[in-house]
């Protein structure tokens, strides 16, 4: 299949077979690593100050529980959600009794059923959880969010920008072999799998092969359409952080630079 014709979108179930196993839900465990916060995610800490012990806070795309460090220990109520049950084994067994206000369950971002309307201060989706989506499903997902959401609350998630594309499918030359190695794959694998940049750079969302979660592609946004998106999904205010360095985006050239390369949006619902 040329470069010019991507393969069809992977069935859902290969996002699934992927966050389910084992070698991912080891590499998101941190147990090795450093557990952080991205800048955005940073802002949310001094952002409800007194408030955190009353926050009711739904944490969407948990995974193995980076997030759940940070926030699980500040608020009155946290419920970390993953469709990946793998995940959600993790974080049950990692978090067991840790915080009596906590609670791990498996659930679909597209379908909070059994999460009431108005019963969340904050509800979180990190990591690009939204991209793994299609812009359907997204819209689907958003909607629940905000649903959810108390009113006057926030909603909070990141999405990849289009405008880093670009800088993907550059070679970085590395001096070790096997990272030289390694970038050659990945620098072939996203050439073959892709449109050229050109090409793909001329839709408000746009469906890319970054080579970072197995064979998956994500859906990377326009940060001023995601913002007009969200305007008219009602949300009365919305907020743009560059997750490189926390800066807000003010306006939509801020956003159109290479290296903001994940977008922030802290979108509240109307009082």
């Amino acid at each position: 299949m040329s470069a010019s014709s991507p393969p069809a979108p992977p069935p859902e179930t290969s996002q699934l077979n992927y966050w389910n196993s084992e070698n991912a839900v080891a590499y998101y465990s941190y147990d090795h690593r450093p557990v952080f916060l991205y800048y955005p995610e940073l802002r949310l800490l001094g952002m409800f100050q007194d408030r955190w012990p009353q926050m009711r806070v739904l944490d969407i795309g948990v995974g193995a529980g980076r997030t759940t460090q940070y926030f699980a220990e500040l608020a009155g109520t946290y419920v970390g959600i993953d469709f990946s049950q793998g995940m959600v084994d993790r974080c049950q067994q990692r978090f067991a009794g840790r915080w009596p206000g906590a609670s791990f369950q498996q659930g679909d971002a597209t379908d909070l059923h059994q999460h009431a309307d108005n019963s969340y201060d904050l509800v979180l989706f990190s990591f690009n959880g939204v991209d793994c989506m299609s812009p359907e499903k997204r819209e689907m997902a958003l909607k629940e969010m905000q649903r959810v959401c108390k009113p006057g609350g926030w909603v909070v998630f990141s999405s990849h920008n289009v405008y880093s594309i670009p800088l993907i499918p550059k070679f970085e030359i590395h001096p070790h072999p096997m990272r030289f190695l390694e970038e050659a794959r990945r620098w072939w694998s996203v050439k073959q799998k892709n449109p050229p940049v050109e090409q793909v750079m001329t839709t408000p969302y746009v469906r890319y092969y970054d080579a970072t979660i197995g064979d998956n592609y994500l859906i990377f946004s326009r940060p001023e359409v995601q913002a007009r998106d969200l305007q008219a999904l009602g949300f009365t205010e919305v907020r743009r952080y560059a997750n490189n360095d926390g800066r807000e985006l003010i306006t939509d050239q801020d956003g159109q630079h290479p290296s903001v390369s994940w977008v922030y949006y802290f979108c509240r619902k109307q009082s």
